[in-house]
């Protein structure tokens, strides 16, 4: 039976009791966790970079895929914790993004140079359309640094959320955290057409738009480990995790039950 979390204050200040994982102080996660900045080859060699946050030996894996307005650098306390609990995690930097930006490929330059909107989803679309491989690479190399019998996960933010659906289309996904997704109809399809498999969704109530679409394909799904959390307000992926501190405790949590 699936399970639905709704952030909402329905208790007095008297009545409620901050839950234990709340408790945990995020900025207190050991500095030698500091992740490990690595590169590998796409398919097409060109030098994709990551943060690897390590683990421990014989361990599962979660590989991180930002949203479309940040970098590899905002799954730095997920991360962080997730290593904090002995599992290896890769965060990606998408071709054009972070230390996988180059002159041929910028999201940043795209910003700056195009003048109109129509041309800037053409040169994103341009830029993203190598994605689908690149993840597939992070993914390779995630395995063989945890091995071929470990689980992996992944946790996909905005845009990305597109990308790990693709990913679990080819290979088995032990679990997804999906953060604010952005799909549009044959996107959410491809999702309903996998089997079902655990989710844990996270969304804001005033950003219509993934809101609808977390709740949408959390009513979908069928594995009675799936979860659903709402946040008031209009903060997606990279925003809720930064302002709300224990959403990165609450997803490790999870993801490490998951794994095991």
């Amino acid at each position: 039976m699936v399970s639905f979390i709704l952030l909402a204050p329905l208790l007095s200040a008297q009545e409620y009791e901050e839950p234990t994982y709340n408790q945990v102080d995020v900025s207190q996660v050991k500095k030698k966790d500091t992740p490990q900045k690595v590169t590998f080859l796409a398919d097409d060699d060109f030098v994709l970079s990551a943060n690897y946050y390590l683990g421990d030996t014989l361990s599962g894996g979660v590989l991180l895929l930002h949203d479309c307005s940040h970098s590899s650098e905002s799954y730095n306390v997920l991360g962080e914790l997730l290593a904090e609990q002995g599992i290896n995690a890769l965060a990606i930097d998408f071709r054009g993004y972070g230390a996988s930006e180059s002159e041929d490929f910028s999201h940043q330059t795209i910003k700056y140079q195009v003048k109109d909107i129509v041309s800037y989803q053409a040169e994103v679309a341009m830029l993203t359309s190598y994605w689908e491989k690149d993840v597939l690479a992070a993914y390779n190399y995630l395995r063989n640094k945890i091995g071929e019998q470990q689980p992996i996960s992944l946790v996909a933010s905005g845009c990305s959320v597109n990308e790990a659906v693709r990913l679990a289309e080819k290979i088995r996904i032990n679990s997804f955290v999906i953060l604010s997704p952005i799909m549009d109809h044959m996107e959410k399809e491809h999702y309903k057409n996998l089997i079902d498999i655990s989710t844990y969704f996270v969304s804001s109530a005033d950003h219509a738009d993934s809101f609808l679409t977390a709740q949408e394909l959390f009513s979908w799904n069928g594995d009675r480990h799936s979860t659903s959390q709402v946040f008031q307000g209009v903060d997606q992926g990279h925003n809720l995790l930064r302002r709300n501190k224990y959403l990165a405790i609450n997803l490790t949590s999870w993801l490490n039950t998951t794994l095991n």
